[in-house]
């Protein structure tokens, strides 16, 4: 499985307008954009614009009017390498690809004959496990899952806008052929029911607040549903796909409606559990590595649904795993009885052949 999804996105502290003193907070994901700005819509009747990070004295980007000159030169430096972007016009501060080495406050100064503004950004950078070369979030489901991905938004103010698209296509406004996504009003994530084949593809993130636009885009890949089927005796496997759960917060498994495993990343605490009537009997194994369930020694009452939830901070997964524990006496059965039809062939073979 490709992923994954985890979380805790933007974070929005400050109402109202950013003003010059005030430090704005700012919690985003790896592999996100996300652009650093002030109220201002232009920067016309400024002599100088520099942003800078908090203690260090080197200027990372620059606007000068005077020598009606732009300039990045935070871009030559190994640790940015070409993720910087200035908006010549606003003066607005892009840093793409953002990685977790960018963890700073980031200083914007705007100077005029008169006067000086000040502005600081503190950015915090979460890591995510799954991220592409493109900084996309890799999530890998199978059919029917239930697939949440989040925004990390907690507090969206009025003037605060999030905007969702599927390829070209608007996830906000109305349309029949995404009729399985549902968008939560409050903190602007979709969840995506029962999701088919058809619906993997790239999914965009767009939230503008008064001090940042952020763009984040989660990578889906939807495959075939699998089911398992195994003999009365045998061990069964359900899967996770995961190579390792180093991406998920926390990832559960039920039988139908009782919590049999667990593994909560946050306390490094791995649990098993029984079902009321005991019908696993010490049967259950947790991979801790990857988070696949093992039943051994599979019964009949073993047969059922399955449901996995998987958690991060980018995206929640729910998956069910229908499970089917055949009867070794059933088998045997249906090989005795095809047997008799093949000697019922044979003889109407014969006797045909005699007419």
């Amino acid at each position: 499985m490709r992923n994954r999804s985890l979380l805790i996105g933007v974070v929005l502290l400050v109402q109202g307008v950013f003003g010059s003193g005030e430090v704005k907070s700012v919690s985003v994901m790896v592999g996100d954009s996300v652009t650093l700005h002030t109220d201002l819509t232009e920067t016309k009747g400024f002599d100088e614009l520099q942003w800078e990070i908090q203690g260090e004295s080197n200027i990372i980007a620059q606007i000068d009017r005077e020598a009606n000159t732009v300039s990045v030169p935070g871009n030559e430096e190994e640790r940015f390498r070409d993720r910087l972007k200035l908006d010549d016009q606003t003066g607005f501060l892009t840093i793409t690809n953002i990685r977790t080495s960018d963890s700073r406050v980031y200083e914007l100064q705007i100077k005029s004959s008169t006067k000086m503004n000040k502005y600081r950004f503190s950015v915090s950078v979460r890591d995510v496990f799954f991220v592409d070369s493109a900084g996309a979030k890799s999530v890998s489901v199978t059919e029917g899952d239930y697939v949440t991905l989040h925004t990390g938004v907690t507090d969206k103010q009025s003037g605060d806008v999030i905007q969702w698209k599927f390829g070209d296509q608007d996830l906000n406004g109305p349309g029949d052929t995404m009729s399985n996504i549902d968008l939560n009003k409050e903190t602007g994530e979709i969840t995506i029911r029962n999701i088919r084949r058809d619906q993997t593809g790239d999914y965009k993130l767009e939230i503008n607040t008064s001090s940042m636009i952020l763009h984040r885009k989660f990578d889906i890949a939807v495959d075939e549903m699998k089911t398992v089927s195994v003999m009365e005796g045998e061990s069964v496997t359900l899967r996770t796909g995961l190579i390792e759960i180093q991406g998920y917060d926390l990832i559960l498994w039920k039988f139908g409606d009782h919590l049999v495993a667990e593994i909560i990343k946050s306390t490094n605490q791995l649990s098993l559990y029984d079902t009321g009537d005991k019908r696993f009997k010490d049967r259950l194994q947790l991979n801790e590595k990857t988070g696949s369930l093992l039943i051994s020694k599979s019964e009949n009452t073993d047969s059922g649904v399955y449901h996995l939830n998987m958690s991060s901070s980018s995206h929640t997964v729910q998956r069910s795993i229908s499970v089917t524990v055949s009867d070794r006496s059933g088998a045997v059965s249906g090989i005795s009885g095809a047997s008799v039809g093949l000697m019922l062939w044979a003889v109407a073979v014969f006797l045909l052949k005699e007419v």
